[in-house]
């Protein structure tokens, strides 16, 4: 590589450069696993060694090595030789950021799944590239391993809490509207719409397994005597009559056929008035390698789904009997789409 990591004009340089991502993203996603950003954040600058006691990890040298490795991205600082500090960076990966979400994308489950990429695009007919590294689909395996799916739901909460707060600045919700939030999680969608709308109720509707967890971790918090917790299947029977179905990050995991017949469904639920509220990214029409690009590959990789374009999204809609209005981008990584019955 040329001095200070320029590719020049080199293709050989620049291919290395994208290869690098992998240290690059494993290095992150180690330290939001080891909590370096909160230590960092919580105790002030510390040296590799009480970092190293600090969080469990008998390798210092290695941690030296991952420091380092942050620092020159951005993430950490060396105030004096050998100390590390946090930067406003390097507060992206604390817990109350996007700290879960960095160590979900470096998980073996996720990591171990993105090695089968080749045999999956070879072989589609023998599953995705994450049937075949745990041998069951994403939602399957979720059910039946609590660790993975604590990093899951962490992950997707903490994702969640920075498109929320977009969707409550652009989402125009009545004054006794019931949003119903299909896939909805750990409800954090849900709680971040209520809390700024005090005559909304709300239904949560998940898995059973999700809505069981959730039922003990909203003991006490804000806002939750107004959530009734729904246990279901979504092509199995979704809750009637709400004004307000939020479909976050749903309709990308599912083939055409499918995501249809789950819009048909909410259609066939809301309340006469209701609308249809979905969060997906959004492919552009040239090839440029943006998020939605990124997880476009990263949905065939984990369940076999895809994003899609602006004209697929409308087509999708309308053969749910549905007219998609509002569309803007919400995030880097997502587009909010509005969608009412057809007159």
């Amino acid at each position: 590589m040329t001095e200070g990591g320029d590719r020049g004009d080199d293709p050989n340089d620049h291919l290395l450069e994208i290869l690098g991502g992998k240290h690059r993203a494993q290095a992150l996603s180690t330290a939001a696993a080891l909590g370096i950003a909160d230590r960092l954040v919580a105790d002030g600058a510390r040296d590799s060694a009480t970092l190293a006691r600090e969080t469990g990890c008998g390798d210092v040298a290695a941690l030296d090595s991952l420091l380092r490795l942050l620092a020159g991205l951005g993430f950490l600082s060396e105030p004096t030789p050998g100390c590390f500090a946090i930067t406003e960076l390097g507060r992206t990966l604390c817990r109350d950021r996007l700290g879960a979400f960095a160590e979900f994308v470096g998980a073996a489950e996720q990591w171990d799944a993105w090695a089968r990429l080749r045999d999956a695009i070879r072989t589609p007919e023998r599953g995705t590239a994450f049937e075949r590294a745990v041998d069951r689909g994403l939602y399957e395996f979720l059910a039946t391993d609590a660790a993975a799916a604590r990093r899951y739901d962490a992950a997707i909460e903490a994702f969640t809490r920075y498109e929320g707060i977009r969707l409550g600045e652009r989402l125009d919700i009545p004054d006794g509207a019931t949003i119903v939030d299909i896939g909805g999680g750990r409800g954090t969608l849900l709680l971040e719409l209520l809390a700024h709308r005090p005559a909304a109720r709300g239904v949560l509707f998940d898995l059973p397994h999700v809505i069981e967890n959730v039922a003990a971790a909203f003991a006490g918090q804000p806002d939750t005597e107004r959530i009734e917790l729904t246990p279901g299947d979504f092509f199995s029977g979704i809750p009637r009559g709400g004004d307000v179905y939020l479909l976050k990050h749903v309709l990308h995991n599912w083939d055409d056929d499918r995501a249809a017949e789950l819009l048909r469904a909410c259609a066939t639920a809301m309340a006469p008035n209701g609308r249809i509220v979905a969060i997906d990214a959004l492919l552009a029409p040239d090839n440029r390698p943006d998020l939605a690009r990124m997880l476009d590959l990263e949905m065939r990789v984990l369940t076999g789904g895809r994003e899609r374009r602006k004209p697929e999204l409308r087509q999708l809609f309308a053969s749910a009997g549905l007219v998609l209005g509002q569309l803007e981008r919400l995030t880097a990584a997502s587009w909010l789409l509005v969608a009412e019955r057809r007159p």
